[in-house]
């Protein structure tokens, strides 16, 4: 189950145009003049037709409702694809509703400041005020604060939900939220308030908070204070109830339909709420409007409608994080450097997302019945098409560092929140940074501020400084975490700096795959057996061992025997023939080669034709995957090359050091090209 942000932005235009008199207004764009189609209903119907009835959208879509608000009205409300291909029936943007994810934080944090509003809640409150006596594991002097739980910048251990929080089976009975909060509660494990990591748990705490301190159990209170005002009567966040018979049918990708879900708890302050298109244009005009509903009363206090649209937190001035209830752009660079507030969500069948331009005083909703990513190349057409321009961070002009100022900024980063993201910054002689990620993809980036980069396709990367100028933090890869900088490693006694494998064996330290024993050798040529081969390779992905029988009769005294039949049941791993693994002898390289490559493909990665030639000597069940790890360079300096013809050494047995070369490969791109 999935409850991240699927991206924000921050948007805003310099003309507010009737759009019932402005058909297209001509602006300057990148230095050029060009008519740009005002947002009105006319032009807003067009552009989603365009985009929305397109063969790719209706391809990855089988239903989608969006809506478009601008100066108080509903300039469209629409519906795409189909409810239920059986019947045929259509989408109604008033009557089907959708599941939209972690769009539901905005009105469990307008919630709680409404009670702010009330003078029952401080924004700069202990939440230990609000836990009934519980005492929150939390080993610094800097207490969690509300604001924090706002800003997600908690320094929460990760507490995302689980497959237990998804029930397919209807007799089981979901928890409570409050059995929730307190079995699950995290301990912090950054100072408060320091870094920015995206938080499900911070926000269910916000939504226990609002049930503490109103009286009335959250989903009452929303209804109640929120939706009824603003005449959202198709709109809660009981997913159980009558709402939850007007959900399109979602469909996998082999075009079955998906089994139906309730959630546990069933209702999550985080991203339970079902709502239809029209209900959130009530909602995002009465947002944008003073937070007037149909009776000319606010459900926000001014102050509390201009917290929940500005920035509290940003990593740096250019690049916002938080605030309170919606989040900065995904990429920041789509909202084409104008400032836009916004929400993502994400659940299992569906994506929303919620993006208001206060100051064009507009805002748009869309949800559809997909896990694809087309909500953001929504977004990002959207603003092409209405509010075009360029993003600009910091100082194009900056002035040059050398390699050696830029060292500070080398190392392996991990996202806070995804731990297996990690992005690897080396500095470059011209004065840059060059930035690859697990993808292996790799970006040039030129410094446009002191602690502020861009590369070349135009997003940001910025860090995170103490007092001493050392770098804490990154925001880089993911928009809704900073990475951790690691520390580096230890080292091993036998393993010098200048040792042909010290970049792989001293990054498997500093990913904490390997133990800093800087008094310990490590071995760099001993040979690696086949069970030594398979245990390396699910303790570094943390893949689950075996409870089950071992399938190979020669495995029962192995101390990685549970490992091993894992990696049988994965697919990963063959045995030698008669029922036996052979897990004492040592691994030959072109059978790691093939284990790697299932690896691989069980992450995902579609093989490729390749063009390496080899010499003499891989055999031929292992060629495909001999050549794929020579194509992706999964290996160290041991693989040579002479006259295009590549010596992967096959039938030699893998040692230490060559195992932690496509160890740490596996995580992080190498690039030889850095100096």
């Amino acid at each position: 189950m999935k409850l991240y942000p699927l991206a924000s932005s921050v948007i805003a235009a310099t003309l507010l145009m009737s759009p019932v008199t402005v058909l297209a207004e001509e602006r300057t764009v990148q230095g050029e003049r060009s008519v740009i189609p005002a947002l009105n209903a006319q032009e807003a119907a067009k552009f989603l037709d365009e985009f929305l009835a397109s063969a790719a959208v209706k391809k990855e879509a089988s239903a989608i409702s969006v809506s478009v608000v601008k100066d108080g009205t509903v300039l469209v409300e629409k519906g795409y694809g189909l409810a239920d291909k059986a019947s045929g029936k259509a989408i109604d943007p008033a009557q089907t509703t959708f599941r939209v994810g972690s769009v539901a934080k905005v009105f469990a944090v307008a919630a709680l400041m409404q009670l702010v509003d009330q003078g029952k809640i401080a924004i700069d409150d202990n939440i230990e005020k609000y836990l009934g006596g519980y005492e929150v594991r939390n080993p610094f002097e800097t207490p969690v604060t509300i604001e924090m739980l706002l800003t997600h910048s908690t320094g929460f251990e990760v507490r995302d939900p689980t497959d237990q929080n998804i029930l397919f089976n209807p007799s089981q009975k979901p928890i409570s939220l409050e059995e929730s909060i307190f079995s699950i509660f995290p301990p912090v494990v950054r100072e408060p308030g320091t870094s920015y990591m995206y938080d499900n748990f911070a926000t269910q705490l916000v939504g226990y908070i609002v049930q503490e301190v109103s009286g009335e159990p959250f989903v009452d209170y929303v209804d109640k204070h929120i939706f009824k005002p603003l005449g959202m009567t198709s709109s809660s966040f009981d997913p159980s109830g009558k709402l939850a018979g007007r959900l399109p049918v979602t469909y996998g990708m082999d075009g079955n339909p998906l089994p139906d879900y309730r959630l546990s708890p069933d209702v999550l302050p985080e991203g339970s709420m079902l709502t239809t298109a029209a209900d959130m244009s009530r909602f995002m005009n009465a947002f944008l409007n003073d937070g007037k509903g149909p009776d000319g009363k606010a459900i926000l206090s001014a102050s509390s409608l201009q917290a929940m649209s500005s920035f509290h937190l940003s990593i740096h001035p250019d690049v916002p994080d938080m605030a309170y209830g919606f989040e900065a752009p995904a990429p920041i660079a789509a909202a084409n450097g104008k400032p836009v507030i916004a929400k993502g969500g994400s659940i299992p069948g569906f994506e929303s997302y919620m993006f208001l331009l206060p100051e064009e005083n507009a805002g748009v909703f869309l949800s559809a019945a997909t896990e694809s990513d087309m909500t953001l190349r929504f977004f990002e057409a959207f603003m092409d098409r209405f509010y075009p321009g360029d993003a600009s961070f910091g100082n194009p002009d900056f002035p040059i560092q050398s390699q050696q100022q830029l060292e500070r900024f080398e190392g392996i980063y991990r996202d806070l929140r995804i731990s297996f993201m990690l992005t690897n910054i080396k500095a470059s002689a011209d004065g840059k940074l060059v930035a690859g990620d697990t993808a292996g993809e790799w970006k040039t980036l030129k410094q446009t501020g002191e602690l502020l980069f861009v590369d070349e396709d135009g997003n940001p990367l910025a860090f995170v400084e103490d007092a001493e100028g050392r770098i804490l933090y990154a925001k880089y890869t993911n928009p809704g975490s900073y990475a951790s900088k690691l520390p580096e490693g230890a080292g091993f006694s036998d393993i010098p700096a200048d040792h042909a494998y010290a970049s792989y064996i001293h990054g498997l330290q500093s990913l904490g795959v390997l133990p800093d024993t800087p008094d310990q050798p490590f071995g760099a040529e001993e040979e690696v057996t086949r069970a030594e081969f398979v245990h390396s390779l699910i303790q570094q992905f943390r893949l689950p061992a075996s409870p089950n029988e071992p399938a190979f009769k020669d495995i029962a005294d192995s101390p990685y025997k549970a490992e091993i039949q894992a990696a049988v049941e994965l697919q990963l791993i063959m045995g030698t023939g008669d029922g036996n693994f052979e897990p004492n002898r040592p691994i030959t390289r072109e059978e790691a080669a093939v284990v790697t490559l299932r690896i691989l493909q069980l992450s995902g990665y579609q093989l490729q034709e390749s063009r390496t030639e080899l010499v003499p000597g891989t055999s031929s069940w292992a060629e495909q995957a001999v050549k794929t790890l020579i194509d992706l360079s999964l290996h160290g300096s041991e693989v040579t090359e002479e006259d295009g013809l590549y010596d992967y050494g096959s039938a030699r047995e893998l040692n230490r050091q060559e195992l932690a070369a496509i160890q740490y490969l596996l995580m992080l791109p190498a690039k030889s090209f850095i100096s």
